[in-house]
């Protein structure tokens, strides 16, 4: 049997690898305009944007108009140019927003869902209602009757959305509003100034906690009034709990000059 010469199996060998290398270039050309046909052609555009909460998100504080403005932009977008990561960030970062999944569809369709933060506290300023959240930022100038908790600031002159309020007092005005009822003290006002707590109850009783620390122990000290005036028949006007050790009351019909009373050792 013929067997062939090497310059024919050269050659061959050549024309395949060359035939290789423009398949390759072919290849690489189509996938290139492809590319660049995805990347620019306006039938994958964003034409429509849908803002929706999420299922297990409690209802917005803020404003919806502000998530809607933040993802506004998207429309027009090539759906494959959107920096996703980026675009979610922007939209956690708002006042309110807890957490955000934005989906765009090569359909042209834009979901965002938002997961909301619930306000824990009414923070009035100069007769302003702020709803603020566990972290102390400001979500809207807005009253929420629903919300048990209202503390009267009288250390700001005002306060903006996502502004911080002082963590602390919100710390403690919270403490207070659940543990002052177990010594049958119901708050009717919590009013917080220059790092002061002062609590008004039901009964009109002014309750001066001072700072925000030491509560437990503040606690325990107004529990020792409450039971000494009550064992000798008085009506509390007032206690400074301030000096946790020696705490101080007036009572109602002490007369304006007279000197407060010391809680008494058991």
């Amino acid at each position: 049997m013929e067997q062939p010469c090497a310059g024919t199996v050269f050659m061959t060998e050549v024309r395949a690898s060359l035939f290789t290398k423009v398949m390759s270039l072919v290849v690489a050309a189509l996938t290139a305009g492809l590319l660049i046909w995805l990347l620019n052609s306006p039938v994958f555009n964003v034409r429509d944007v849908v803002v929706h909460r999420a299922d297990s998100s409690p209802p917005p504080a803020v404003n919806p108009a502000a998530i809607e403005a933040a993802a506004r932009p998207l429309k027009g977008r090539n759906v494959f140019r959107i920096d996703m990561a980026a675009l979610q960030q922007k939209i956690r970062d708002l006042p309110g927003v807890a957490d955000t999944l934005v989906h765009v569809g090569i359909d042209g369709r834009a979901t965002v869902t938002v997961a909301y933060e619930a306000p824990v506290a009414n923070w009035i300023v100069k007769g302003q209602s702020y709803l603020v959240n566990a972290s102390g930022e400001v979500l809207a100038e807005q009253f929420e009757p629903d919300i048990p908790l209202t503390i009267e600031d009288a250390s700001h002159d005002g306060l903006a959305t996502g502004a911080l309020v002082n963590v602390g007092a919100l710390y403690a005005a919270h403490q207070l509003q659940s543990n002052l009822p177990l010594l049958r003290v119901i708050p009717s006002r919590i009013r917080y100034s220059a790092g002061r707590l002062i609590v008004v109850d039901h009964a009109g009783r002014e309750l001066d906690f001072g700072d925000t620390v030491h509560l437990d122990a503040k606690l325990m000290a107004l529990h020792a009034v409450l039971e000494q005036a009550n064992r000798l028949g008085e009506r509390i006007a007032s206690v400074d709990l301030r000096p946790i050790e020696r705490p101080t009351y007036r009572t109602v019909n002490a007369p304006p000059l007279a000197k407060s009373r010391e809680l008494q050792e058991p």
